[in-house]
């Protein structure tokens, strides 16, 4: 079975690639701009999540998210 992404995933990713503080309060639902995490931050995350899942991730559609929680039932919306 094909891995998935989940919050802890881009939690993680964010933490190693990014530079995101993991004592941010309610992290998964905080929002890029209260993470500090800009587009060039999303952009790594999702060509870490790319290479990790072996699938695309369209860009424009992961900006539009506002949250680690609606980034992960993206990703897994295109891996259904």
């Amino acid at each position: 079975m094909a891995e998935r992404c989940s919050v802890q995933l881009v939690i993680d990713i964010l933490h190693a690639k990014v530079g995101v503080p993991l004592s941010i309060p309610n992290i998964d639902t905080a929002s890029w701009e209260e993470m500090a995490v800009e587009s060039l931050g999303l952009t790594e995350v999702c060509t870490s999540l790319e290479y990790r899942l072996n699938i695309p991730i369209p860009s424009e559609e992961a900006f539009s998210t506002h949250n680690i929680q609606g980034f992960v039932a993206f990703v897994n919306s295109i891996q259904a």
